[in-house]
């Protein structure tokens, strides 16, 4: 009898220890990295557009694109609001200032109204970016910026990355 309880425990010793080893060594699925939210900073990057928003092959796109790309690189957080046409680019502007924008990049405005926001907000940085060069140095205040289409990533990036900076 008592050999029979001994066989029994070495027996039921032997199970466990498969069962613990096959346990331990049994392959375990591939953990996947869950993709997380972007980790902002605390500033922000507004564009006001024209009419066209941010379609591909538009000022707005162009600038868009840009600003998305500086922000990649610097966490700062970017966002437009599509214009509703000239007669409503003063109050957009103040929109982008009341949503504490620290750059504020602008394709649907003349020159004149960007002048008329960046000398009003001088804690906020302006970029105009046009559809040609401009004909001769523009005045505008310290704060802003008038660049063409065609040399405007530079610019929005610098600002963008600056941005950053302060934050």
């Amino acid at each position: 009898m008592k050999r029979g309880l001994i066989k029994a425990a070495i027996v039921a010793v032997a199970a466990m220890t498969a069962f613990i080893t096959a346990w331990v060594l049994w392959p375990r699925p591939a953990i996947v990295a869950v993709p997380r939210a972007r980790q902002y900073l605390n500033v922000s990057a507004c564009l006001l557009t024209g009419s066209s928003g941010v379609n591909p092959g538009t000022l707005g796109g162009q600038a868009w694109q840009a600003m998305e790309s500086a922000s990649l690189t610097s966490h700062v957080m970017v966002s437009y609001l599509p214009g509703t046409g000239p007669a409503g680019v003063p109050a957009m502007l103040n929109t982008l200032v009341e949503r504490q924008c620290g750059v504020i990049v602008v394709t649907g405005a003349s020159p004149v109204q960007v002048t008329s926001a960046a000398k009003a907000n001088p804690g906020r940085r302006f970029i105009l970016v046009t559809s040609s060069t401009p004909a001769g140095p523009a005045a505008v205040p310290p704060n802003a910026v008038v660049v063409p289409a065609a040399d405007a990533s530079g610019p929005i990036a610098q600002e963008v990355t600056a941005l950053a900076a302060t934050a």
